[in-house]
């Protein structure tokens, strides 16, 4: 009830206030400036709740990675890559990496040896940065990003993108192409300069770029769903020692292998074990089990049971058939990472699907307009800034707002929420009726603006 109280104030607001006449002559708008519209442009990048990036780039090996990502205001990550033709699903969750690919893909990426491929192959996987040449949280945060897009050298020229009009900005680091539109927008970057530190010693970035604001409920469930797939996943960089091990509790029902295990890492960790059986050389099951969380240094065991149909048949066999019947498992162990809890990114999830104002938030929504009123008329956009300095993120737009409009700009807030997917949410849920009304998003409004 408080989020439909705070939108209605807001519609009863605009309702209320008059604009100019109908006879008023438009303001001048400002000839396009490459420096401006990159500004602008890069603005917006930052107060996105979520981008997608679709493209690639060259790592400081000279491997050839392709990324299609959709990553969050806060560094998460999901989506899909490729290093030098071989495909991995990516997941960056709490500042770590963890990829999911193929018994080639592992094969092929330097730092993992061959015996680990086949175990790690087709389970997600905690790997350093340094392994794929990318850091994916960094090399996409707005910030370091927009950092790297350089300083125009010349006006802009119209140019095409898939048959898209776009404004092309060559910087002295590569070209940037806007939307050939006010507000602009950055659609796509073909960056060459290499950066001074790592991640940025990346080279050759070429990445369509587009919006996925409006999408953060999707993309909080999406991250929640494989946040909860991480339970099982591997840490083959944690070092696991392996000693003694007996067969035990061996019947027709099942029989156990236990497995001593030792923690050598510098982090606690569980540690799994996956062990394939044969009986009379021949595969008759296999089995997995786990210890608990051992402290660096500490020991453990995993027990490891098999109760497969082939077991029962193997045993029953050997007890019916005189003669030797010899039987045993061969087994990998692999610590296991700890994982991050995702009902932090369903909360999310839901805040994005039905978000709820919030006195004591520290995430503002506020409007740029007009300083003559509140009408359709003189919203120029809608955004959202964090912390207690949030009005000086908004105040520094007033110069574009200014610019677009041909008049003096002012800033109110609209509400406080207490995250940022809700914070986006109430934004689009204003852009969504603004669009309603009028037939177009606010003339500034590039966040939580779908446009063709």
């Amino acid at each position: 009830m408080r989020r439909l109280g705070v939108l209605l104030s807001v519609v009863l607001l605009c309702a209320a206030c008059t604009g100019s006449s109908d006879d008023t002559p438009p303001p001048q708008v400002a000839k396009f400036s490459a420096p401006d519209a990159l500004n602008e442009s890069t603005v917006d990048l930052k107060g996105a709740g979520a981008l997608r990036y679709n493209g690639s780039l060259t790592a400081p090996a000279g491997d050839k990675v392709t990324l299609d990502v959709t990553v969050t205001k806060a560094g998460e990550s999901s989506g899909q890559l490729t290093v030098n033709g071989l495909p991995a699903n990516i997941l960056v969750l709490d500042h770590t990496l963890y990829l999911k690919g193929g018994v080639d893909f592992w094969l092929k990426l330097s730092g993992v040896p061959d015996s680990t491929a086949p175990i790690i192959a087709d389970r997600w996987t905690k790997t350093p940065g340094v392994l794929l040449g990318v850091d994916v949280e960094r090399i996409f945060d707005t910030d370091a990003l927009a950092a790297l897009f350089g300083k125009p050298v010349g006006d802009g020229k119209k140019t095409t993108i898939a048959g898209t009009e776009v404004y092309e900005v060559e910087t002295d680091a590569g070209s940037v192409f806007l939307s050939a539109q006010a507000p602009y927008g950055i659609v796509r970057f073909d960056l060459n300069k290499t950066g001074k530190t790592d991640p940025t010693k990346v080279h050759d970035l070429a990445f369509n770029v587009s919006d996925a604001t409006s999408d953060m409920a999707a993309v909080y469930r999406d991250l929640a769903t494989k946040a909860a797939e991480l339970d099982g996943a591997y840490d083959p960089f944690i070092g696991v020692k392996q000693g003694e091990y007996k067969f035990e509790n061996c019947s027709a029902a099942s029989c156990a292998i236990v497995v001593d295990l030792t923690n050598i890492g510098r982090s606690a960790a569980r540690v799994a074990i996956k062990a394939t059986w044969k009986g009379e050389g021949a595969q008759i099951g296999s089995c997995e089990a786990r210890t608990d969380v051992l402290q660096p240094g500490q020991s453990g065991n995993a027990t490891c049971t098999l109760a497969s149909p082939e077991w029962n048949k193997f045993f029953r066999r050997a007890q019916s058939v005189p003669g030797q019947h010899p039987y045993g498992a061969e087994w990998t162990a692999m610590a296991l990472v700890t994982p991050p809890d995702p009902a932090g990114l369903r909360t999310l999830a839901s805040s994005a699907e039905t978000p709820v104002a919030n006195p004591q938030g520290d995430e503002h929504v506020f409007v740029l307009r007009d300083d003559a009123g509140s009408s359709d008329k003189q919203i120029w956009k809608y955004g959202v800034a964090s912390g207690n300095d949030w009005r000086k993120a908004a105040d520094d737009q007033l110069k574009y707002c200014q610019a677009s409009k041909g008049v003096k700009c002012a800033v109110d807030q609209v509400a406080t929420t207490g995250d940022p997917a809700s914070a986006h949410a109430l934004a689009r849920q204003l852009v969504d009726a603004y669009k309603g009304r009028t037939g177009a998003c606010p003339s500034g409004q590039w966040v939580g603006c779908a446009r063709k």
